[in-house]
């Protein structure tokens, strides 16, 4: 026999219905009966049978007896009203009885209703964890769209602007085509021989390291004339602003040393392109 059933059967339970328990005794045996099925089941049983017992062995006196000494002592008896406040008065001690049964029940019901709660709070917890990493993807993705936006925009505000300078009065295009150093090399003067401006597109460019830097020259009269320096990397979608001249015969490129030279290296000529 364990410790459970020799607990059972130490007739404590049959006290506690009967109401013999005092409070600590009454609390254990409660605690005893959420803890293990068979000690609940047990004071279910206890209850049933007791008050079954109390049923069979009650007896009820003769209705002609009753009545003969209730006159005898002078007291008037309602019957029915009698029999009614004893069927209360039964149907109380069986609630009473049934609200200590019901205990562990509803001990029980609220353990699984917490279950309930922490398995739907996990759910959501992971809910919200997937949308919040879908929240983040789409604000990447938002914010990539908004930097390719951006470049798309600059460039067409660059070729606005370029057209608006290619439309101009007294424009005339010089191409500049590649020598033996680069012979895939390209650049175009777009010069107003009004205003003496002179822009340079060298998109088709080789880049420069960063020791060096590319130099447009003008041939005035036979000889080289600075038109400024220039550096190709990156988007060259903008129109280079050279330096002004008012008499050209051709235009050609250098590469220098950083910050430009007062004559052209010969050697390091990449583009020329005559009038």
């Amino acid at each position: 026999m364990n410790k459970i059933e020799a607990y059972i059967s130490s007739g404590v339970i049959e006290a506690f219905v009967l109401g013999q328990l005092n409070e600590s005794e009454t609390k254990e045996l409660l605690q005893y009966a959420e803890e293990h099925e068979e000690v609940r089941k047990a004071m279910d049983e206890a209850e049933e049978t007791l008050f079954a017992l109390g049923q069979k062995g009650s007896i009820a006196p003769p209705t002609q007896s009753k009545n003969a000494l209730f006159e005898e002592l002078g007291i008037e008896m309602e019957s029915d009203k009698a029999d009614s406040e004893e069927e209360l008065v039964q149907e109380e001690i069986k609630k009473e009885t049934k609200a200590f049964s019901i205990y562990p029940y509803l001990s029980a019901a609220a353990s699984i209703v917490a279950v309930v709660g922490i398995v739907f709070s996990v759910y959501y917890y992971n809910q919200w964890q997937a949308t919040e990493t879908r929240l983040s993807n789409i604000i990447a993705q938002n914010q990539t769209m908004a930097q390719q936006y951006n470049v798309v925009k600059n460039q067409m505000e660059q070729y606005a602007e370029n057209i608006e300078i290619l439309r101009q009065p007294g424009i005339e295009t010089v191409p500049m085509k590649g020598l033996e150093i680069a012979p895939e090399a390209q650049a175009i003067v777009h010069w107003n021989k009004k205003t003496n401006e002179v822009f340079l597109n060298a998109k088709k460019m080789p880049s420069n390291e960063m020791d060096y830097q590319y130099q447009l020259w003008a041939i005035v009269d036979g000889n080289p004339v600075d038109m400024g320096v220039f550096d190709v990397a990156g988007d060259m979608t903008r129109l280079l602003k050279m330096k002004t001249t008012g008499k050209a015969s051709a235009f050609a490129v250098t590469l220098e040393p950083r910050g430009g030279s007062d004559n052209p290296t010969m050697e390091q000529m990449y583009v020329i392109g005559q009038i």
